[in-house]
């Protein structure tokens, strides 16, 4: 006789995924708080230098871009625009 596969008892996995959910609720305002502080600091870093940040980067989309002295441009892929 073939041995039966074990399976997780229904009332440790009921357990299992309400503390999963809290896990990951928990690690998701941790990323929020962190993201403020983030955007907080590089808008103050643009202040001191004279940037303003603008819209995320039309071309490549993985940073936002940087406005300065009438021209917009990407610190990532390099692209630039004038105002």
């Amino acid at each position: 006789m073939a041995p039966h596969p074990t399976r997780v008892s229904q009332p440790r996995r009921d357990r299992t995924i309400p503390a999963q959910l809290a896990s990951l609720s928990d690690r998701l305002e941790a990323a929020e708080y962190q993201q403020r502080q983030l955007k907080n600091t590089v808008a103050a870093l643009g202040s001191e230098i004279g940037v303003s940040v603008g819209c995320p980067c039309g071309r490549c989309n993985e940073s936002y871009t940087l406005i300065k002295a009438g021209s917009m441009y990407c610190p990532r892929c390099g692209y630039r625009e004038s105002l």
